[in-house]
């Protein structure tokens, strides 16, 4: 019982942390008309780890910045006979179900729990493998900033951020 315990706590530790210098916004800041520096800025704030904890920002110039990967994302592109399959065979699922009424509860019940399945088995895997991240590395910071490429939303598909920032960790 004690090791589960162990086990238990280890686990939940690792997912805590996990979230641990999570980027959640960055932000480009224009130089200050004053006597301030001429370069571009950006503002950096992670996500808080645990509720009640403020998120804290950081304010780098865009130079002292570097990436491990690339961020932009490839969009699926779906030709005319792909999209016509597709929206055939959703017309003959819907055929289906108009004409097996008593057993469409059934069918719907197994239908939410495979795609509740769907999407929790790639997000437990994400958590346990860290696959999904770039990792962006800060000069004059210590440690590694992870920032979230499958599920995060960037300007222009992601093209504006691999342009502006080195990519060399």
């Amino acid at each position: 019982m004690g090791g589960f315990c162990v086990l238990m706590a280890f686990v939940g530790t690792r997912v805590i942390l996990g979230s641990y210098r999570l980027i959640h916004s960055i932000t480009a800041v224009p130089p200050s008309s004053r006597g301030g520096p001429r370069t571009l800025l950006l503002q950096i704030e992670n996500s808080a780890m645990l509720p009640g904890i403020r998120p804290s920002s950081i304010l780098v110039p865009y130079s002292d910045v570097g990436l491990s990967s690339p961020i932009q994302k490839v969009r699926e592109i779906l030709t005319a006979a792909e999209l016509a399959q597709r929206r055939a065979q959703e017309a003959k699922e819907h055929h289906i179900d108009m004409s097996y009424i008593l057993t469409l509860p059934f069918r719907q019940i197994s239908f939410w729990i495979r795609r509740g399945f769907k999407k929790i088995l790639p997000a437990m895997r994400r958590v346990w493998n860290k696959e999904g991240f770039a990792y962006v590395k800060i000069k004059g910071r210590n440690g590694t900033w992870k920032l979230d490429k499958d599920k995060a939303w960037a300007l222009d598909n992601g093209r504006t951020l691999d342009r502006l920032l080195n990519q060399k960790l």
